[in-house]
């Protein structure tokens, strides 16, 4: 079986527009390739909470910053089934049901709390128990996030000596961006 990388997933997850009501697991372990958690408290379905507790507890994180393209999870609900998502990074996260039942949607990383009364667990390095990959980045996205970085704090620098150095890295950058591998 082949899990999809972070930002597989993370795209597969933005462009999901619709869901089975109710069925969040299945929906984020699908966005990954993954196979069902199986029943893992033996309340009789495998639900979002199962999911959650099928993660090495080595990969499990309580922060609210989950990186982009990892499952995030909730416990509770009116059925205790929880609730599971895709975090695309910076606080935000593809939940189903979110645009109302069937519909998903990218909403705020507190939103399951505060609209459905749930409780937040975390965020996980694997789905259903599998690792999944990180995407390497080429050398040319590594380049463009670094000009990227740097135009930023070239636009925030204060001092004359600092916006020159910074101008002359980006330069570097651009430089080698250029030249062959």
């Amino acid at each position: 079986m082949s899990i999809n990388n972070r930002e597989e997933a993370a795209r597969r997850a933005e462009a999901s527009k619709s869901n089975v009501p109710n069925g969040c697991q299945l929906w984020t372990r699908t966005q990954f390739n993954a196979p069902s958690a199986g029943d893992q408290d033996h309340d009789g379905d495998a639900d979002a909470v199962d999911g959650w507790k099928s993660e090495p507890v080595k990969a499990r994180h309580g922060d609210r910053n989950p990186p982009r393209g990892v499952p995030v999870a909730w416990s509770g609900g009116s059925h205790g089934h929880g609730h599971r998502a895709i975090s695309l990074g910076n606080g935000k996260i593809r939940s189903t049901d979110a645009a109302g039942p069937g519909h998903v949607a990218t909403v705020d990383i507190h939103w399951p709390e505060r609209q459905w009364g749930l409780n937040y667990l975390g965020w996980s390095e694997t789905i259903d128990g599998f690792k999944i990959p990180v995407p390497v980045m080429s050398r040319g996205s590594l380049v463009d996030r670094s000009i990227a970085s740097l135009t930023k704090a070239h636009a925030k620098a204060k001092s004359k000596n600092r916006r020159r150095l910074i101008a002359n890295s980006i330069a570097a950058l651009k430089n080698l961006k250029r030249s062959p591998k």
